[in-house]
């Protein structure tokens, strides 16, 4: 029996919280929570998807499509899982309650320490990972000429928060940043309370938003949230006094789990160990992702090209709104989903299409991305910022096509910064 335990401060609530939490925790990082472990893959070693849809199915009446689960996006398999974790976890507290009341164990100290160590360091490096992919704007990417074109009520609410975050660099950025600085410091004792107070903020902000645009990924989101709760929860009696009853507080001291010399030495060697690994490989895994999304190509023909006349075998097709073949617009992306257009029909139907562009020989080759046999043969010439001609053949006909560009600073939306003096 240790004694390490302060018996009086352990009410048989706190009890069986701390045992919940700490094991219902356990069943829903594992595995799917190690994002920030590169070299795995939770799926392949997975136990959850078997025994998640049995239960589903058997006592709950859900189907599943086995092939495609949807892990991590609020789906019926999630739910599920949440459902199960907390039946296995009060099933695993009673036991243990019953077990360390008959053998009076009394290790709730540690129990807590270790709870707290898990938390701090699963929340703060997700934290890290997802402000680093919002500092280095990789989660959002930039507003395209797609996103401009595109009417507000054609945007899902989430689509619609994407265009929100992908408008404003400053304001993602700094949000990213909030988040990389509330990670670093859970990750350090005597940060703890900081961290955790400037997380709490940043995940609070993020669950509002999840919520309220309907972001597919709401229920990870609040995890991480009551994970920094329980974090904060034995501070809440210091945090009442010193923000709402102006009264003086004594700081928090947060026990290590391991304290003597010997355990000590372990413990810098894990920490040191798991943060030099976490830092290589996010930067590596960083690097590939600003390499994929940012490495911008065809920049030059980045643009939206307002079709002015269409001929097909030397006739000219009138712009008629009922015409399903004629284009009225066409758009060419070179960052972010690079070497990608798209062809708007004169009833505002849309085609997605993958192209290759030679800027020397001024030829355009691309297929659309759903029937490969759709393919295009042409060339371009710009005679001006406002003519670009498109020349060649789709299958048996020739097509001759006259366009006026437009850039993507060329709408309102992208035409204006932060103006700090309004008159100017």
């Amino acid at each position: 029996m240790s004694t390490y335990d302060n018996i009086a401060k352990w009410s048989l609530a706190k009890k069986i919280f701390l045992r919940f939490t700490f094991v219902y925790l356990f069943l829903y990082i594992v595995p799917y929570g190690f994002e920030y472990i590169y070299s795995l893959r939770s799926i392949d070693f997975s136990f959850w998807p078997t025994i998640t849809t049995w239960f589903g199915e058997t006592f709950m009446g859900v189907s599943y499509n086995r092939d495609h689960l949807m892990s991590g996006f609020d789906s019926k398999y999630d739910y599920t899982r949440f459902l199960l974790c907390a039946i296995i976890a009060i099933i695993f507290t009673l036991i243990w309650i019953i077990i360390d009341k008959k053998y009076k164990l009394n290790y709730n100290d540690k129990l807590d320490s270790l709870l707290r160590v898990i938390i701090r360091y699963h929340v703060g490096l997700t934290l890290i990972l997802y402000g680093l992919v919002k500092v280095f704007l990789l989660q959002f990417g930039t507003m395209s000429i797609d996103t401009l074109e595109t009417p507000i009520g054609e945007h899902s609410p989430m689509g619609f928060l994407w265009r929100f975050m992908s408008y404003s660099e400053f304001y993602t950025i700094s949000s990213g940043l909030i988040e990389v600085v509330g990670g670093i410091l859970l990750l350090f004792r005597r940060t703890l309370f900081l961290g955790a107070m400037i997380s709490f903020i940043a995940m609070a902000n993020v669950v509002l938003i999840d919520i309220g645009y309907d972001v597919s990924v709401k229920m990870f989101a609040i995890h991480l949230f009551l994970m920094i709760l329980v974090l904060l929860i034995d501070d809440m009696k210091r945090i009442l006094n010193f923000l709402v009853l102006n009264k003086q507080t004594d700081p928090s001291i947060y026990p290590a789990l391991f304290s003597n010399n010997k355990n000590k030495s372990v413990r810098y060697a894990i920490k040191s160990i798991i943060l030099i690994y976490f830092t290589v490989t996010t930067i590596i895994h960083i690097q590939q992702r600003i390499h994929t999304q940012h490495n911008d190509t065809n920049i030059e023909l980045s643009k939206l090209y307002q079709v002015e006349k269409f001929v097909v075998n030397g006739d000219t097709i009138p712009p008629l709104l009922t015409d399903t073949t004629r284009w009225k617009k066409l758009s060419i992306r070179g960052h972010y989903f690079k070497d990608q257009m798209t062809i708007w029909g004169m009833d505002n139907s849309l085609k997605r299409y993958s192209f290759k562009a030679d800027t020397i020989l001024k030829t355009l080759e691309f297929h659309s991305v759903q029937d490969s046999t759709d393919k295009y043969f042409m060339k371009y010439l710009e005679l001006s910022d406002s003519e670009f001609m498109l020349y060649g053949k789709h299958n048996n006909d020739s097509i001759w096509v006259k366009t006026k560009p437009k850039n993507r600073h060329d709408y309102p939306l992208t035409k204006r910064g932060i103006r700090w003096v309004r008159d100017l």
